[in-house]
C-alpha cells in the first residue's frame, strides 16, 4: 500500500474567488470528509475578493505571512497559525509588500454546530505553544486542540509534536484521519509502508490502519491531526 500524501502544486492549481487567489483541494484524493476544503494562495501584493457565507470556517496558515480581515477587524498571522472564520463574517486575505511569500493557507468550512465558545472580541487565532500543550499517545507527543475555542467542528483534532526526534505511540483506529505538516520533517509509517514527510505535506491515514509519525534528531516536526468516523463503513 502507497501511502497517499498530497501538497500543495501552484502549477497545477486554479483561480477562485474572482480570480485572486490559486486554489486546489487540501485532502488527498479519494478521502471523504464532514468540510470542504480548498488551498488559498497568494504572492506579495496578492489579495483575496473579500466574501462571507453561513458555514464556520478555519484558514490553516501553512507558508508564509499575510493579514486576515474579519468584520472590519485586521491581524497579521504566519505559518502554523489557525484562523477563526465565524459564519456571517465578511473576510479576506492579503499578502502585503513586508509579508513573506508565498502566502498559503488551508480553508476548511463546514455548516455550523454548536458548543463553540464565543470570541471576546477581535479575530481568534490558535497557534501551537509548548507551554500550553499536554502529554499524548503514552507520552510520546505534545498535543493540544488546533481549531479555536470559539468554533466547535464536526471533526475531532490535535496537534502533534516531536520535539528533538522521538516517535509517536504506534496505534490503530476505526477514524478516518489526516496529518497536515506545518514544520519540520520526519517519517510518516502506515501499515508498515514508510514516506518521508514534510512541510506542506497532507497525509491520509485509512481507518484500521496502524501508523506511528517518526521524527528526526534535532528537527522539531509539527503537525494537525483531523480524524472523523469513516462514514462508508459505518453504513
Amino acid at each position: 500500500m502507497a501511502i497517499n500524501i498530497a501538497k500543495f502544486d501552484p502549477a497545477s492549481a486554479y483561480k477562485a474567488h474572482e480570480g485572486t487567489i490559486l486554489a486546489q483541494p487540501v485532502l488527498p484524493g479519494g478521502v471523504k470528509a464532514p468540510f470542504r476544503h480548498q488551498y488559498g494562495y497568494l504572492m506579495k501584493g496578492g489579495a483575496m475578493a473579500g466574501h462571507a457565507h453561513p458555514t464556520d470556517e478555519i484558514y490553516i496558515v501553512l507558508s508564509g505571512s499575510g493579514i486576515v480581515i474579519l468584520g472590519g477587524r485586521n491581524r497579521r498571522v504566519k505559518a502554523g497559525d489557525v484562523v477563526a472564520i465565524p459564519g456571517g463574517e465578511w473576510h479576506t486575505m492579503l499578502c502585503a509588500e513586508s509579508d513573506e511569500e508565498p502566502f498559503l493557507w488551508g480553508a476548511l468550512w463546514w455548516e455550523p454546530v454548536a458548543g463553540g465558545t464565543p470570541a471576546a472580541g477581535g479575530i481568534e487565532v490558535k497557534a501551537f505553544r509548548e507551554g500550553a500543550a499536554y502529554r499524548a499517545h503514552q507520552d510520546t507527543i505534545l498535543a493540544d486542540k488546533v481549531v479555536p475555542a470559539s468554533l466547535a467542528a464536526p471533526f475531532s483534532h490535535q496537534y502533534g509534536y516531536l520535539g528533538d526526534g522521538g516517535e509517536m505511540e504506534l496505534h490503530s483506529h476505526p477514524a478516518m484521519e489526516v496529518y497536515i505538516v506545518f514544520y519540520g520533517s520526519g517519517t510518516v509509517i502506515v501499515g508498515g509502508e514508510e514516506a518521508p514527510i514534510g512541510p506542506g505535506d497532507v497525509i491520509e491515514i485509512p481507518p484500521g490502519e496502524p501508523h506511528t509519525v517518526r521524527g528526526k534528531a534535532g528537527v522539531p516536526l509539527l503537525w494537525a491531526a483531523l480524524w472523523w468516523p469513516d462514514a462508508e463503513r459505518a453504513g
